[in-house]
């Protein structure tokens, strides 16, 4: 399997449209095997959903993304793990133990706290009316 994170000084990029940079982590059996970086630099959003096709990334865990470029991710098959902010080992860590999501590791701001909150872009997750929590994970 293969697991992205794009980075910005060691910590989830804020934001998948704009991030430069993409840690790529291949596993097996639930453990590291391979680490490479990637340079996303300036490419547009279709090609980042290609990219990461390319790169074989089976998992893709970034802090906020469009849901135009979030709907080309997931057509392609890649699971999304959106609104995730902290320190990458530690995500990556709590990824691979079974611990995400967790609402340790969302950005601020997230999780059903403001008006018209849809959590994984419509998979069920956010708030619905007559509900006043957000998910219950």
């Amino acid at each position: 399997m293969r697991i992205a994170v794009p980075t910005w000084q060691g910590r989830v990029s804020p934001v998948f449209d704009t991030a430069q940079r993409l840690l790529v982590v291949k596993t097996q059996n639930g453990s590291e095997t391979e680490r490479t970086e990637e340079d996303l630099g300036s490419l547009p959003l279709p090609r980042r959903a290609s990219r990461l096709r390319e790169l074989g990334v089976d998992v893709l865990i970034c802090g906020a993304i469009s849901r135009p470029l979030a709907g080309l991710i997931a057509a392609s098959g890649t699971t999304l793990i959106p609104f995730v902010s902290g320190e990458c080992e530690e995500v990556l860590s709590a990824y691979l133990g079974g611990r995400l999501p967790s609402p340790h590791f969302l950005m601020p701001g997230c999780c059903g706290r403001g008006p018209g909150w849809r959590g994984g872009f419509g998979r069920g997750r956010g708030r619905r009316r007559g509900q006043e929590q957000g998910p219950q994970w």
